[in-house]
């Protein structure tokens, strides 16, 4: 039997042909029970962020609404969070990495979760899959693999590979990245094992167990990165409904936009607005051109922490002063 190469945590291993290694196959394998939207809007100049609430157990025996699935990685970028909710370091470490670069580009963003991603799941490999066979270490593992049996061989690059998703005891883990730098904007998707895609030139990115019933919203209404916010915010809504045919897609609705001005939450009242006008059928075949949107900033924790510290220095002189 032929022996061709693959490579793990960024390095070739041998592996035996009638295992095909497929990263689009692996991702569509590894679709998480939730449903994230990224779309371009206004030339490319700012982005639409959707997500739901739901927070479902990998056997589907368990599943409510929780908080919004979203993290500003800077004043400029957001990220989406799909499957597992074990791995809060992942972009924890990510934010450390592009702390004191200045603002970082989105690419630099993209590629820094990716880098956390991999050394996270490079861990896990080695603590869940490797140890069990005796190895430490990828290292150990690439020393010793000639010297091990061909179904050893077999069984451990199998398990590599179909470690994705929870239910196998991987990391599970899928991002949409959103922002803007330099005046353009930027959507990013995130996945197992820790490769980032742009969808610049599409202009929207739908990742999710409801992708296939969204993404055809998109096509239907000719979705185009130069439609006006609050026409691409109703394509995107619109998306996000008809992703909730899908088990696992919750009903709650939480929505972003990024501009060049920094990063703002849809509110509420806008998002139930959207929903009157959906329920009415009126949305799914047509949009809303007098559609106000209400928005409210969100505040960078860096700059928000320093304001509070600002603030309470002036308190401090107020009452030394008194």
């Amino acid at each position: 039997m032929r022996l061709i190469n693959k490579l793990v945590d960024g390095r070739p291993a041998r592996r035996y042909n009638r295992i095909k290694h497929n990263p689009i196959k692996k991702w569509e394998r590894s679709v998480k029970v939730t449903q994230l939207i990224g779309a371009l809007c206004e030339g490319r100049t700012k982005v639409v962020l959707i997500s739901d609430r739901m927070v479902t157990a990998a056997d589907f025996t368990l599943g409510f609404e929780h908080e919004p699935k979203f993290t500003m990685m800077s004043p400029f970028a957001l990220v989406l969070s799909a499957g597992t909710i074990h791995e809060p370091e992942l972009l924890e470490d990510a934010s450390a990495n592009i702390t004191g670069v200045g603002i970082a580009s989105m690419r630099q963003t993209a590629e820094s979760i990716s880098e956390s991603y991999r050394k996270i799941r490079k861990k896990r490999v080695e603590d869940e899959i490797l140890s069990c066979y005796g190895l430490s270490s990828f290292d150990d593992f690439y020393q010793k693999q000639r010297l091990l049996h061909e179904d050893t061989n077999m069984r451990i690059l199998n398990d590599i590979e179909n470690y994705g998703s929870p239910e196998n005891g991987g990391l599970g883990a899928q991002f949409i990245v959103g922002g803007v730098d330099h005046k353009k904007a930027h959507v990013y998707a995130i996945g197992d094992p820790g490769t980032y895609r742009s969808y610049d030139s599409l202009g929207y990115c739908c990742l999710g167990i409801g992708s296939r019933h969204a993404e055809p919203v998109f096509a239907f209404f000719q979705f185009k990165p130069s439609l006006k916010v609050s026409e691409t915010l109703q394509i995107a809504y619109a998306a996000k409904k008809r992703a909730e045919m899908a088990g696992g897609v919750g009903k709650e609705t939480d929505a972003w936009i990024v501009t060049e001005e920094g990063s703002y939450e849809i509110t509420r009242e806008t998002i139930d607005k959207l929903e009157d006008f959906y329920q009415k059928k009126e949305g799914v075949s047509q949009l809303w051109p007098g559609l106000e949107i209400k928005t409210r900033r969100l505040m960078y924790p860096p700059k928000q922490a320093a304001i509070t510290k600002k603030e309470a220095r002036v308190t401090q002189r107020k009452k030394a002063t008194h």
